[in-house]
């Protein structure tokens, strides 16, 4: 699309990248009240309806065309190969791929792929298709275009997370063996990718929550106000010592992850780039460079310097995946 809003509906926080003639030019983030998104689920539509309406009223949110993230818990997502000449031969095909996965009617969902390259594995038959698939229910996807409608946008395109950095890794012409680490609120996440082509991920229990817990404990406040704290290093709350146990605990699973990657095959990986809300936390961002045999990079790379200058790259690096679709 020429001009579009990606939005990254997160647990704890809308995320929003502008792009205008595949630029991103703009970005905007707002906190969700407790609850309205649980494991990645809204709780209430109507409720998200009307922050979604408020959100574009005091953003003046212009362009109406909107791209989504679509939660992990709602969609499977699946790299396989298939036999393909064309693509709605490649569409038709989509569908065995997921049939360990999905047992009610095929008719139910959408299923879509990016296609990675082509192997030619006989040389009697035609090369088959490395791709990268996704599924998702048509009533969930309808549920959210409904809602988009009604605070005034148009639903154009949804994608699960890790075609949001294959756009972004596409974009940039990456070419090396990296690692995306999305420190989220509820888990920490490390995508893997071999040049814009995805490999896996490796998910965490518990992400900057984890943070709030400590903090909410530590200074006897609720955990809205102890992801305040958290954010903007009230009295240097991210030093303290719960914290850092947990920071060490985090730096750990992510080490796992990597071991894991390298020994079944994968490779070594040359930068980690770090992305999401937790990002932004030095201290964090320390302990993992100390535990880590990789160097961190910044997600900035990927972008223009207009981008750059328009955006936090960080925190906003899923929604601005998306926006680029």
């Amino acid at each position: 699309m020429k001009n579009c809003i990606g939005f990254d509906i997160g647990n704890h926080a809308v995320h929003v990248a502008v792009a205008k003639d595949g630029v991103v030019v703009g970005g905007c983030t707002a906190r969700l009240v407790t609850d309205l998104v649980k494991n990645g689920t809204i709780t209430s539509f109507e409720a998200m309806t009307d922050f979604l309406k408020e959100f574009r009223r005091v953003n003046n949110l212009s362009c109406r065309n909107a791209a989504l993230i679509l939660p992990s818990p709602l969609c499977y997502t699946r790299r396989f190969f298939v036999a393909a000449n064309n693509r709605d031969q490649l569409l038709f095909n989509l569908p065995y791929g997921f049939r360990d996965f999905i047992s009610d009617d095929k008719s139910n969902y959408f299923f879509d792929c990016a296609v990675l390259g082509a192997v030619q594995t006989d040389e009697k038959r035609p090369p088959e298709l490395d791709v990268f698939a996704a599924a998702a229910r048509k009533d969930v996807i309808q549920d959210y275009s409904v809602m988009f409608r009604k605070a005034g946008f148009t639903l154009k395109t949804v994608i699960p997370q890790e075609f949001a950095y294959m756009n972004l890794l596409r974009q940039a012409g990456a070419t090396h063996r990296h690692g995306i680490l999305d420190i989220g609120h509820n888990s920490v996440r490390l995508f893997l990718y071999d040049g814009y082509r995805f490999e896996g991920v490796r998910v965490t229990d518990y992400g900057c929550n984890a943070l709030d817990e400590v903090i909410s404990g530590h200074f006897g406040v609720d955990a809205h106000m102890a992801a305040t704290y958290r954010e903007n290093n009230f009295n240097n709350v991210n030093g303290i010592e719960e914290c850092r146990t947990i920071y060490g605990s985090m730096a750990l699973e992510v080490l796992k992850a990597i071991n894991f990657y390298r020994f079944n095959g994968g490779g070594s990986l040359e930068h980690i780039h770090c992305c999401g809300g937790g990002a932004h936390n030095e201290v964090l961002m320390e302990a993992l460079r100390t535990t880590l045999p990789i160097p961190l990079a910044d997600m900035s790379e990927f972008f223009s310097e207009k981008s750059q200058n328009a955006i936090d790259c960080p925190l906003l690096a899923t929604a601005a995946g998306v926006a680029l679709q």
